[in-house]
């Protein structure tokens, strides 16, 4: 059942938090993303509104009943224990629909070549991108996809980690110093804008599954 805001406020815990179990009942997976209460607050308003929809307006004569167009079909709502379909990330829940965001598919198409230490912000700001606020099974992520020079490139932070900025580098492109020389190139700074490379990485990954 989808909580009000009122019953959201009323079940923080003295902490001034909630607890991970009230949460999963909500349908809000753990860590909470950004937005989780406005995102709970819509849909109760929305449910409130949903046994209205159907209302036509009274005629001249007044109640009337209203009268269904033929051949429509009529779509119930969701049932009251299905989580949203984008909350699902570790394919949890009642719900039998897992939604994919365009990032977690365009991903695949990229691998993890090095991290920078510029802002993401500033990086758009030079490049003129635009960023785009999405979703992956880790949390809620801001993404740039982009080309220079027939080079694919994306750029993407995790908002709970603003700290981090990855850039990826399509599967397709072989030559992985010379497309971050071209990125380099495009931004106007030198090698020390970057934070970590691919072969740290490999370091990082191999120290922890050893």
């Amino acid at each position: 059942m989808i909580p009000s805001p009122d019953e959201v406020e009323a079940a923080r815990t003295p902490a001034g938090g909630w607890t991970r179990d009230q949460l999963a009942a909500w349908g809000v997976p753990w860590p909470p993303p950004k937005g989780w209460r406005q995102r709970l607050a819509d849909q109760w308003h929305a449910a409130q509104q949903a046994p209205h929809q159907d209302t036509a307006p009274s005629g001249p004569g007044g109640g009337e009943a209203p009268v269904a167009t033929p051949g429509t079909v009529e779509v119930p709502g969701p049932e009251p224990d299905w989580q949203p379909a984008p909350a699902l990330g570790y394919y949890v829940g009642k719900n039998p629909a897992f939604q994919v965001s365009p990032w977690q598919y365009a991903a695949s198409f990229y691998r993890i070549v090095a991290g920078l230490t510029p802002p993401l912000e500033t990086i758009a700001a030079r490049l003129r991108l635009e960023v785009e606020r999405t979703w992956e099974e880790l949390g809620e992520v801001d993404v740039a996809l982009f080309r220079i020079q027939g080079t694919e490139f994306a750029l993407s932070r995790f908002v709970h980690d603003e700290a981090r900025l990855f850039v990826w580098l399509n599967r397709s492109q072989r030559d992985v110093e010379a497309a971050l020389e071209v990125l380099l190139g495009a931004l106007g700074v030198g090698r020390e804008a970057v934070a970590f490379t691919e072969d740290d990485l490999k370091a990082e990954q191999s120290d922890t599954s050893g």
